[in-house]
């Protein structure tokens, strides 16, 4: 983009909680840096999925349920970018808009959190052992690995999900490694290995929404944060192909170094899982997640021990 169609000021747009903000500082740092001369502000967005924050099971999120409205701030002209947590925007963007770029990955993967020590590994839960989560991956990741142990129904923003856990609400929490990373915030943990457990597609990379006909040309921001892009790209390929979201049991993870892709699936009760690794140095992201997607729906279910 040349500097003379670059606007004097960008509007970004994001949800208002804790964790969006810092991401918005983050965006609109890496964009100065590609775009100098160019200027800031901030709209905020309280999302129906943040009202209904504390609803039951039977509420639980769809795709883009968080971030629709965020978009619709772009595609009706009061924000120029949006600002996302790339595993939270679904397959099927709304007509006019694209992941523009990315930046760098933060840690990709899951911990289980406790509060007054390190909790247990997640294969080896006491029963009885209450952990925190409202998502359906995670819930059947906990069922499968031990299935004596309970899973709490648990939303908010990860800080007041942290308190929930302090109040007693549960006995382990499992939330996303980077978020606890950007939030500055350090409570006893333990990782789970992305090769047993691939995080939700995109976990851990924030990603710019917009225009790709008003915004043609971020070709430096994808430079700067190209092991992210790659991997971007090659966990929404695979997602687009496999057909899942986050209301599926459903994980995976690119390796930019290594050219490799894990991905697993559970059933939803915890009853069994499906898991695919592969190694394709020549693939090109796009390839490499379709591939995974075809080998993930043609591998067999094995039931939990």
């Amino acid at each position: 983009m040349s500097s003379s169609t670059q606007p004097v000021k960008w509007t970004l747009a994001a949800r208002g909680s804790p964790l969006s903000r810092v991401q918005s500082n983050a965006a609109k740092a890496a964009l100065h840096r590609a775009f100098p001369g160019t200027g800031f502000s901030e709209l905020w967005i309280t999302t129906t999925g943040d009202r209904k924050r504390d609803s039951g099971r039977e509420e639980l999120p769809t795709p883009g349920f968080f971030e629709k409205e965020v978009d619709l701030a772009v595609l009706d002209g009061r924000a120029d970018i949006a600002v996302h947590s790339s595993k939270d925007i679904p397959s099927d963007l709304p007509k006019g808009l694209a992941i523009i770029a990315a930046l760098p990955r933060g840690p990709p993967g899951d911990v289980l959190v406790g509060w007054d020590g390190r909790p247990p590994s997640i294969g080896a839960l006491p029963a009885g052992f209450r952990v925190g989560t409202s998502s359906v991956r995670r819930r059947a990741m906990v069922r499968y690995s031990s299935p004596e142990a309970e899973t709490v129904f648990v939303r908010g923003n990860v800080g007041t999900r942290v308190e929930k856990l302090k109040g007693g609400a549960c006995d382990a929490l499992i939330l996303a490694e980077a978020g606890l990373e950007r939030l500055g915030l350090d409570p006893p943990f333990r990782r789970l290995a992305l090769s047993s457990f691939p995080p939700a597609p995109g976990q851990g990379i924030m990603a710019l929404v917009a225009s790709e006909e008003r915004f043609p040309d971020f070709e430096p921001m994808r430079t700067s944060a190209r092991e992210a892009w790659w991997e971007l790209l090659a966990e929404r390929a695979f997602l687009s192909a496999i057909g899942g979201g986050c209301s599926k049991a459903l994980g995976g993870h690119a390796d930019y170094a290594r050219k490799a892709f894990v991905a697993a699936e559970w059933a939803e009760d915890g009853s069994s899982r499906r898991k695919i690794a592969l190694h394709e140095p020549e693939s090109d992201p796009q390839v490499l997640g379709e591939r995974a997607a075809s080998l993930l729906k043609k591998a067999r279910w094995v039931r939990r021990r």
